[in-house]
């Protein structure tokens, strides 16, 4: 099956993705325990509950960016007016983050996941999250699609909205995909 373009998918198109996920995550995720829901492979790995978690963070700090991009009243940084900087940056960040991808990557203070246990809501407020992505995608015009914003973790990282959202997409099914993989783990539990 061939792997998504993320650099290239329309508002449109990532609408329907996040549309997926969100009926991929119900799917896959509501039937779970507490603790196969918490359940981690080994000490440094997440858990599904954490994947989520932190695809929550992240997406409610490019949520707020996006906001701050589209906000009149607000001065653009010097790193959001450089010429060519954020469509190079949107580029790279989108394929650096999309699936199948096997770099690692450290993950910013403001989106890491819980430590420890992780709440079974937090599957219903991911889907949440995926209707409100929906709506503002819907509503995005070609005018604010090209719109600089920074980056809510690196400032001098700047994309347009529109490789925002495709960020948050490819970023989404990395670790929803990350997730599964922990349920196919040979110790995962099995039972509810």
């Amino acid at each position: 099956m061939p792997r998504t373009r993320y650099t290239t998918l329309s508002p449109a198109h990532l609408a329907d993705e996040c549309s997926s996920i969100a009926r991929d995550a119900g799917t896959a995720f509501g039937p779970l325990s507490a603790t196969q829901f918490n359940w981690q492979p080994h000490a440094a790995g997440w858990s599904i509950g954490q994947c989520l978690d932190h695809l929550l963070k992240a997406d409610q700090a490019m949520l707020q960016a996006i906001g701050r991009a589209l906000d009149r009243g607000v001065t653009p940084t010097v790193w959001q007016r450089l010429p060519l900087w954020p469509r190079l940056c949107g580029w790279m960040l989108v394929t650096s983050q999309s699936p199948g991808g096997t770099r690692k990557y450290k993950t910013p203070a403001i989106a890491r996941p819980a430590s420890s246990h992780t709440a079974l809501d937090t599957i219903e407020r991911f889907i949440a999250c995926q209707h409100v992505l929906i709506a503002g995608l819907r509503a995005l015009g070609e005018a604010d699609a090209r719109h600089v914003m920074a980056s809510p973790f690196v400032a001098q990282i700047t994309y347009s909205v529109l490789d925002g959202y495709r960020l948050i997409a490819a970023h989404q099914r990395r670790h929803f995909e990350q997730a599964v993989r922990v349920t196919a783990h040979p110790g995962f539990p099995r039972s509810l």
